[in-house]
């Protein structure tokens, strides 16, 4: 019997109920073995093989993309919802279990990475098993509306949609619904995992992390749930090449797995967005459903994959079966750099996306760990990238790599037609160590401009609580701007840090085109400490940068300054003139390994 049953059968007698009465006694017996059968009873009704998980946010959650034709065919009835509100349309009832047909949060909800979770799961599953989501969310509800001491303050905003959401379908007490339907469900499976895809409204909010913390341990504290058996999977906004209003929140995101030990990140990258850029297209929610399937699946020490018994519907095998991989580009990396091998495909539905998370890469020529290609030493050699998606098909591509100490790399950031604003287009590099107030500082970096423009440096406290109008920090100091060329010029700020700057802000938004950063420099006068890492873009490391909510794109390019040249000659396609990669001809005789072009092809001597 569990340590919960012998509580409630042997509660000690207070001094007043000493003495009872034989009839008393009987019917005390008779509650205790009616109590003992009914947990029994519960017990036996439990299914270990119904996985079960909770999910909650704001809109994406909830879902925003109307329902393609693919997305209204027979949904396995393996794959349940729990009703968490009374719907109209279609008719379900709060507490109820059924086939978790769109929509899935409430009546008002559409097509949501919910969905194709569950579908993906189920089907890699045995047959023996199912899958349940318990599933609150209203469009753009902030985090406090989900904690379940701060939501009464959320609540008197009554005016705000989210609040009109909360009350209309969770009696204003969106923790509690959560709360009270995930006990509903723990009488018919067990809970495997809380997914969340919620941030936009607290974009680029650092205190977001603990308030996830908070809610996260008070479901498990409140559900009598284990951390290590229950992790957390918290999905990206819309990605930042794809024009995210909210990207900036994704560096936050980024962060949670350091704040919550058992917590998970989901990309976003590839899934394409509506014109809002807030909302992913049905294409995307179900690119998301599947990652958080992988994510869970792979917890679990399976492979993401179609169960080899269960016959994929073919809707489902056309999102995720791969038509081909597109052929990586040659690598050239700097000796002593490292790169980030990536990988794409485009699939039988046409969607193209970015396989690199679920790509193995493998070399007998070079060091890789968790994909990154360190330039140890000169040669040239190949890489074997494998996928296998979720039909469980596998793929290969070989990458071919050289290690030169002639090459470079650059931070490129690409602003499109560019802006109105100076401040339009933003690139940010986050200080591992803020600047002290007063103290002298010099920053530096090479700089060129396809189009040239002005371009300045406004290093922020991003951290000051005080704040502007847009709750941004007001403690900005305004550098001045640099006139940019389209040729590589080193620019250099002197000054006194008026305030604690942990951010600076390289801005740019009237600049058309791509911007080109090398060498970039921080340093503190006193002491000549470095304060910027990766600098020069050896390695493909971004993690210390980041863009304002405008965008721009941005990524680690070839210097386009020293790039492979030209081949210029009568008929280069006839030619049997060796070149390397970077335009030069090669002597006649025995060459050394290498990628070198001939007859304008590309071949590698090994």
């Amino acid at each position: 019997m569990s340590e919960k049953t012998s509580r409630c059968l042997f509660v000690p007698l207070q001094p007043e109920n000493y003495f009872i009465t034989q009839q008393d006694m009987k019917k005390t017996i008779i509650a205790s073995m009616l109590l003992t059968f009914s947990l029994l009873r519960m017990s036996a009704d439990v299914d270990e093989n119904f996985y079960i998980y909770l999910c909650f946010g704001q809109s994406n959650t909830e879902g925003n993309a109307n329902p393609e034709a693919v997305d209204k065919l027979t949904v396995d009835p393996r794959f349940q919802m729990l009703a968490t509100t009374n719907f109209t349309s279609p008719a379900r009832t709060m507490g109820e279990w059924y086939t978790a047909t769109t929509p899935i949060a409430h009546s008002d909800a559409r097509l949501s990475w919910v969905d194709y979770f569950g579908r993906c799961m189920v089907a890699a599953l045995p047959a023996t098993h199912k899958v349940g989501v318990v599933t609150v969310a209203m469009g753009g509800a902030g985090i406090d509306l989900f904690d379940k001491e701060n939501y009464a303050e959320e609540m008197k905003k009554t005016s705000d949609w989210p609040v009109i959401l909360a009350n209309r379908h969770y009696n204003g007490k969106p923790y509690q619904r959560l709360l009270d339907m995930a006990r509903k469900a723990q009488e018919a499976g067990v809970i495997k995992g809380i997914l969340m895809h919620q941030g936009e409204t607290n974009n680029g909010n650092q205190a977001w992390l603990e308030k996830v913390k908070k809610i996260y341990n008070d479901l498990l504290g409140d559900l009598g749930l284990q951390a290590a058996d229950v992790p957390l999977l918290a999905g990206e906004t819309v990605d930042a090449e794809e024009g995210g209003a909210c990207s900036l929140h994704n560096t936050v995101i980024a962060q949670l797995p350091s704040v919550i030990p058992t917590a998970h990140v989901i990309r976003s990258n590839s899934c394409t967005c509506q014109e809002d850029k807030l909302h992913f297209t049905a294409s995307g929610y179900r690119i998301m459903g599947r990652r958080y399937a992988t994510e869970i699946l792979h917890l679990m020490g399976r492979q993401a994959v179609a169960d080899a018994n269960y016959t994929l519907p073919l809707y489902l095998s056309s999102c995720f079966s791969i038509k081909e991989l597109v052929q990586p580009a040659d690598v050239l990396i700097k000796l002593g750099g490292s790169k980030q091998l990536t990988l794409s495909g485009t699939f039988t539905d046409g969607h193209r996306e970015d396989l690199t998370a679920e790509t193995t890469f493998t070399s007998s020529d070079f060091t890789i760990t968790d994909g990154v290609l360190k330039g140890t030493e000169e040669k040239s050699g190949t890489v074997t990238a494998t996928y296998t998606d979720f039909t469980g098909a596998t793929h290969t591509a070989t990458i071919n790599v050289t290690v030169t100490s002639q090459a470079n790399s650059v931070l490129v950031f690409d602003d499109g037609n560019g802006g109105s604003n100076l401040w339009d287009y933003q690139g940010i590099y986050t200080l591992d160590t803020p600047m002290t107030k007063g103290k002298n500082y010099v920053v530096k970096a090479t700089i060129m401009a396809d189009n040239g423009g002005q371009l300045a440096l406004w290093p922020i406290w991003s951290t000051s609580p005080n704040r502007n109008e847009w709750n941004m920090s007001a403690d900005v100091q305004y550098l001045a701007a640099k006139n940019v060329t389209n040729s590589f010029a080193e620019y250099r700020w002197d000054f006194t840090a008026n305030f604690d700057h942990d951010k600076l802000q390289f801005v740019f938004g009237q600049i058309a085109g791509k911007v080109y950063f090398d060498d970039v420099s921080c340093v503190e006068k006193a002491t000549g400490v470095e304060m910027i890492e990766n600098g020069n873009f050896e390695s493909d490391d971004l993690s210390h940068w980041s863009v304002n909510w405008n965008g721009p794109k941005y990524s680690i390019e070839d210097d386009p300054t020293t790039g492979i040249a030209e081949i210029v000659c009568d008929n280069p396609y006839t030619s049997t003139a060796v070149y390397d990669l970077y335009g030069r001809k090669m002597p006649e005789g025995r060459l050394p390994r290498g990628l070198y072009i001939t007859g304008g092809r590309k071949f590698l001597v090994k």
